[in-house]
């Protein structure tokens, strides 16, 4: 029989109590959940947008570990006196399950809240309990609330840093095909740099007047879609759509790195993954976002107008983006603009080009502002296992700052606005075995075959140093003063950047080790060297004619971004253009400009015109 001051019977008998119910509860719940995820896995990791685990043989005995456990809650809930170890074990598992899966993190800390919820509770009762009992034991007024209140708060304080840790985590998208990866994949910058997806779908509609005269919505900025997919509302090629609490654009390496051709205006247009991206304008993508964040248009009534005309809105979800979300993409867009300030001290990218480096050196490295301008191309990825198997020491970018294709891959990871919290090694694993699989697409061109054989005979004695692939300089870094173009890609990247680079470890230990600073350009093996115009590293010459020109003969000015193969010329239409009364809605590239001179690559210039056609038609075959 229970005695008077027992907690039984005393006066923590009531909290003893409760103690108990919430054990009872913490059981079935228990049940309901384990028994569930034995019988339909797949469904519960669907319903929890849970990474796939498989064989699903061990999430199965996982949850049937968990329903043994209970046994032990049943002793608890029964006679919480009686085994006061059971009752402790009880309690002290809920919390270890919620650190457990704390430590774990992503969206599995779900499990870990539902057993902060049960073990929560059961704590403040069986500390109320407990304190009552033993202040009646010794003649005092039962106290604990202080107590229980410092502990509620406690709990309710990690139960919302659960909750936060736990809507934030990045529902990722399951992509079968590593192509498919490549192209709509996460690379790990949702969180951090991600665009709510209604708000994105919209701001073409809300800021119509910063699109670049006569644009059309993001297909302005050169964007791609696949056949059949709607660019209004549809994912085009080098974004991720992630749900990190709503969903979210963000941009990954395919943007840069896919090519669009048509055989003639009227064609269907290719897609070629790994390509350079010849029609990406990623500055003026950046440019339109901030610009139209410090619009006053840019405000709760007019997106949620414009995004509710798109997609289906709650009354919930209008609230959540009106009174948060909007204030935030907007806070953060305007300071993103801030941050690329300096980039309007320096000639426009223009489509195709990007200076991938300097925000790096300026944002991530803290390095000062030092005038440079790494204005430079887009670069095709193909041939990547050749180029490692080739026994040739390995440079990547086109100055060969790093000599990894890992800490290539992991600082365009980076640079693209990855984060250490949203980093995953299997993400760079996959692209980089990926690239290793990527191949030129071949040559559409047929020229005369007679003209084709002369002119593999004098890319043998013209060309095939640097460009073959057997060549002896092929894959080496060529020194400026021999190749003669613009040196100011060169000059950008400096040792202090490699030394900075190399010693980065924010948020993680990014174990650099390539980078360098390089004097030269790189030698490419001419992999797709159709899809690959406009040339030279900063994209200054139009066409393979008139890189055969000596420099004062080659075009001053020219537009850039379209996607029509050139089969006489070689690389893409680029007709020329006047950069002070340019053609409305197109980029005309002006060589004058610092770091867009077309100088330099003198090589096969003094072969004779009939010379010249026929390494020409060689030339439109690789």
């Amino acid at each position: 029989m229970a005695q008077p001051d027992s907690m039984e019977s005393g006066p923590g008998a009531r909290a003893l109590l409760w103690f108990r119910r919430f054990v009872w509860l913490g059981i079935i719940a228990n049940i309901i959940i384990t028994l569930t995820s034995i019988f339909c896995t797949e469904w519960v990791l669907g319903l929890l947008e849970l990474e796939s685990a498989y064989p699903l043989v061990w999430p199965r005995f996982g949850a049937f570990g968990i329903l043994l456990l209970t046994g032990f809650y049943l002793v608890a809930a029964r006679d919480p006196c009686g085994s006061r170890w059971a009752t402790l074990f009880t309690v002290l598992c809920r919390f270890a399950g919620f650190i457990f899966f704390a430590i774990v993190g992503g969206r599995y800390l779900a499990f870990g809240l539902f057993d902060l919820v049960f073990g929560a509770p059961q704590a403040i009762c069986l500390y109320l309990a407990w304190r009552r009992t033993k202040d009646a034991a010794q003649g005092r007024a039962p106290g604990g609330r202080l107590g229980a209140v410092a502990m509620a708060v406690l709990f309710l304080a990690m139960f919302v840093w659960g909750l936060l840790q736990f809507l934030p985590a990045p529902v990722l998208r399951p992509h079968a095909a590593d192509e498919e990866f490549f192209k709509y994949g996460s690379i790990g910058n949702d969180g951090a740099a991600g665009i709510p997806y209604p708000i994105w779908v919209a701001l073409p509609d809300v800021c119509a007047k910063h699109l670049p005269p006569g644009g059309k919505g993001y297909a302005s900025f050169g964007f791609l879609w696949e056949r059949g997919r709607n660019p209004a509302l549809d994912t085009p090629v080098g974004f991720s759509r992630v749900r990190v609490g709503v969903e979210r654009m963000s941009i990954n390496c395919a943007l840069c790195h896919t090519a669009r051709a048509r055989l003639a205006p009227d064609a269907e247009p290719t897609l070629h993954a790994g390509g350079a991206g010849n029609t990406i304008d990623i500055q003026g993508y950046q440019r339109f976002l901030s610009t139209c964040a410090a619009d006053a248009a840019f405000n709760g009534d007019d997106l949620i107008a414009a995004m509710s005309a798109k997609l289906p809105l709650s009354w919930a979800h209008r609230l959540l983006y009106r009174s948060i979300l909007i204030p935030i993409v907007r806070k953060q867009l305007i300071k993103q603009g801030e941050e690329y300030a300096w980039s309007r001290q320096r000639p426009t990218w223009g489509p195709g080009r990007i200076d991938p480096f300097n925000p790096v050196k300026f944002g991530m490295l803290k390095l000062a502002d030092d005038g440079t301008v790494g204005n430079s191309d887009m670069l095709s990825l193909w041939n990547v296992a050749e180029r490692e198997r080739s026994g040739k020491p390995k440079v990547y970018h086109w100055d060969g700052l790093t000599n990894s294709l890992r800490d290539s891959v992991l600082s365009s990871m980076l640079g693209d606005g990855m984060v250490a919290k949203e980093y995953k090694p299997e993400t760079l694993t996959r692209l980089q075995n990926y690239l290793r699989t990527l191949r030129p697409p071949p040559s559409p061109h047929r020229p005369d075959a007679a003209a084709i054989e002369r002119g593999r005979a004098l890319f043998k004695t013209q060309c095939a140093d640097c460009h073959a692939t057997e060549g002896a300089r092929s894959l080496s870094i060529i020194p400026p003063g021999e190749i003669g173009t613009d040196i100011q890609r060169g000059l950008m990247w400096t040792e202090a950047a490699a030394q900075a680079y190399n010693a980065y470890r924010e948020g993680y230990d990014w174990k650099f080790s390539g980078f360098a600073k390089r004097d030269g350009y790189f030698a490419s093996t001419l992999d797709g060297l159709w899809l690959s115009g406009p040339y030279l590293h900063n994209g200054a010459v139009p066409s393979l004619r008139d890189l055969l020109k000596v420099p004062t003969e080659r075009p001053a000015a020219f537009v850039r971004g379209s996607d029509v193969v050139d089969g006489k010329n070689g690389g893409f239409v680029s007709p020329p253009c006047d950069p002070i009364t340019p053609p409305p809605g197109v980029f005309c590239y002006d060589t004058s400009l610092i770091g867009n001179s077309n100088a330099g690559h003198l090589y096969g210039t003094a072969l004779s015109a009939a010379e010249k056609e026929d390494l020409l038609a060689y030339l439109l075959t690789l």
